[in-house]
């Protein structure tokens, strides 16, 4: 039986759908064997197959820069997404990146509580700290985003939201009292692990490079089989290109199959662009992007 969220989705969709606003609806539905999968709509009496639980943890903003969804915007059509608060941070990522048209994208914003951590069992105590204490992912301790910054039609209640219990920052805090050294250890221990299969590149929602760096051949600038310098180079290249820019949403560790939580070194580097600069990535379409903006009274204690 649909809880009134899941209830109020579908009739939203199904309105959307049949009365032609959109061509399409990103959302979620059930998975074989439980848990949820992303769906496409196209439909209005399809709209059933739409789902709304804790169980909804994935971006789907990713798909936006694909088909079909870009072939929908391409003919003149657009596209309907059903968007938790980090989900639309990266939805205004892609809009200020000029990777999606926010006049294309139909946001249906859901109010969340929090959803579960269903993250590869592979991330241990060890390399997932807060994380793997509790049932909720880190990103959902201390959330500001409980009502998407953007939306076009909002689902849920507000008011009925209770902010999780938790220390989102546990693990940076872990990786700051170590020295230099352990630190090292730490990250090269880690990504001695990868494989070097990009499941990383190819959840997150902000990695639209038609070619990515690590693929370019002339000249090669990364070793693409798995090598220990090839495998930090990869990973740190890929958390500078983040810098600014990561929304936390956590789909990079979600993907990755050797439990690796690639996701710390970009939303370290993410929080220290906003300590230095004031500056928070996915608040706002119209404010432009960090590294496309520069003033006179930025700081410059960092330049030696």
């Amino acid at each position: 039986m649909a809880n009134e969220a899941e209830a109020q989705l579908r009739e939203k969709a199904k309105d959307l759908l049949a009365k032609g606003k959109v061509k399409l609806i990103l959302g979620y539905g059930e998975r074989a064997g439980g848990g949820v999968r992303p769906v496409f709509v196209k439909l209005p009496d399809d709209v059933d197959r739409l789902v709304w639980n804790d169980q909804c943890t994935p971006n789907l903003a990713s798909f936006l820069t694909r088909e079909p969804c870009l072939g929908i915007v391409r003919s003149g059509g657009r596209v309907g997404i059903v968007a938790k608060g980090c989900d639309a941070r990266a939805i205004v990522g892609l809009v200020q990146e000029k990777q999606a048209k926010r006049e294309a994208v139909h946001v249906i914003g859901m109010v969340c509580n929090g959803v579960a951590d269903d993250a590869p069992p592979a991330l241990g105590a060890e390399a997932r700290g807060a994380a793997g204490a509790g049932r909720l992912p880190s990103k959902c301790f201390e959330c500001e985003w409980h009502t998407p910054p953007i939306y076009d039609d909002l689902v849920g209640d507000k008011a009925a939201v209770k902010p999780a219990v938790g220390d989102a920052l546990a693990d940076e805090k872990r990786l700051a009292s170590m020295s230099n050294e352990e630190r090292w250890q730490f990250w090269t221990d880690l990504f001695s692990r990868c494989i070097k299969c990009y499941a990383c590149r190819q959840a997150c929602p902000l990695c639209y490079c038609k070619e990515c760096i690590t693929e370019k051949s002339r000249p090669q600038w990364i070793a693409k089989s798995s090598t220990a310098r090839g495998n930090l180079a990869y990973h740190f290249i890929r958390a500078m290109h983040l810098a600014g820019r990561c929304i936390g949403c956590e789909e990079c560790r979600r993907a990755c199959p050797m439990g690796i939580p690639v996701d710390l070194l970009s939303r370290f580097l993410t929080r220290r662009v906003g300590e230095a600069f004031g500056y928070k990535p996915g608040r706002d379409p119209a404010e432009a992007p960090f590294f496309v903006t520069s003033g006179e009274n930025d700081p410059d204690d960092f330049i030696r």
